[in-house]
């Protein structure tokens, strides 16, 4: 979350330079086929939870991103995004907490023609990924060998959004994005979620991700 707020700072200072800055909010969807083992295999192997552990797929997605100053309609540009996900289940005597985060590093390739389609814009990205999966257990971090998951990968996603101008620069745009993380490199994420190593998964998974949010931009002015 450090690194999102520095970006955004630095971006801000340096927006006057730019084509465009702009910074977004979304709510994030996330399927990852072998996580989702992993839980189900959790509850699966524990029928005394009145309460099931739910799968790690809805939550927060906070963004800026810097478009560098072009004529052309197609033009390039750099993006930092973070990403939260919960999954919590409270049973009697025990209750289990996942905590997931991401932090994505990413080059755009952003276009627009104001000529054939004005006010509409897309963007390809594509980022480093990291990932940090934590437990805790009654308010507590799991006590256990491999406590902590740590990820890396590499993602590519393509935004597609409408720019409504509201005054002078500033801009807001309604957008859907989706991405595809093709391999995802995290070793301990089956021991974090279920105390076990190559029972149910490998060391990697693949990431589907969908989101739709708000952008808001700050655009020198064009010659449209």
């Amino acid at each position: 979350m450090r690194a999102v707020l520095f970006g955004m700072l630095f971006f801000t200072f340096n927006s006057i330079i730019a084509q465009e800055f702009r910074t977004d909010i979304s709510y994030k969807y996330i399927f990852a086929n072998k996580w989702d083992k992993a839980i189900q295999t959790y509850n699966f192997s524990r029928p005394f939870l009145e309460k099931k552990q739910p799968l790690l797929m809805h939550g927060l997605n906070a963004s800026v991103s810097y478009i560098f100053k072009s004529s052309s309609s197609l033009k390039h540009g750099i993006h930092i995004s973070y990403n939260y996900f919960k999954s919590s289940a409270e049973n009697e005597n025990l209750k289990n907490i996942l905590n997931l985060h991401f932090l994505n590093l990413g080059y755009i390739i952003h276009y627009e023609n104001n000529v054939k389609t004005k006010g509409l814009y897309t963007d390809l990205i594509i980022s480093a990924v990291s990932s940090g999966l934590f437990r805790n257990v009654n308010d507590e971090p799991f006590e256990y060998d491999e406590a902590r998951a740590f990820g890396i990968g590499g993602d590519l996603s393509i935004r597609a959004g409408y720019y409504l101008k509201l005054k002078n620069k500033i801009y807001l745009s309604p957008f859907v994005l989706v991405g595809y993380t093709p391999y995802f490199y995290s070793p301990n994420s089956e021991a974090v979620i279920n105390q076990t190593k190559g029972l149910v998964s490998n060391n990697w998974t693949g990431i589907f991700t969908t989101q739709v949010g708000l952008t808001l931009h700050i655009r020198q002015h064009q010659n449209d």
